[in-house]
């Protein structure tokens, strides 16, 4: 696995915005190694992770990036983008959701957007907090 440079500015700009992040609802979709997600939650946000429930490999990474992070009470979830799954209809009302360099396959736009769709019809309130980097 690997930090992307937008997972480091996503992160910094959480840091950045760190005053307003504690009680804050926050999932993180496409989470990977999690750094935005684990800096969200050390700033006292409520976080759930989340990246492909077919790639346990991934969720695998998640889940100890919390471990070594001390970081028990954050929740880690498989959601498929495009998928309306169990975890997906039972996830919460969510105040933020990060989306650190998602929008690199363009395969994977609309599968993207339709679950961003999804959790925004359940809150429309929800941010969504976005980084991606243009590549050539």
């Amino acid at each position: 696995m690997y930090v992307w440079p937008c997972a480091v500015v996503l992160a910094q700009y959480l840091w950045f915005h760190r005053r307003s992040l504690p009680g804050k609802a926050i999932l993180e979709i496409g989470a990977g190694t999690s750094l935005p997600g684990i800096i969200a939650a050390k700033c006292g946000a409520e976080v759930i992770l989340s990246d492909s429930s077919e790639l346990p490999h991934s969720l695998e990474i998640c889940w100890q990036s919390c471990q070594m992070n001390n970081l028990p009470k954050v929740h880690v979830v498989g959601l498929t983008w495009g998928h309306v799954s169990q975890d997906l209809l039972a996830l919460p009302p969510q105040d933020i959701i990060l989306a650190s360099d998602v929008f690199f396959e363009p395969e994977d736009f609309e599968d993207i957007l339709t679950t961003v769709y999804f959790l925004m019809q359940k809150n429309p309130k929800v941010q969504l907090w976005s980084t991606y980097q243009i590549r050539k």
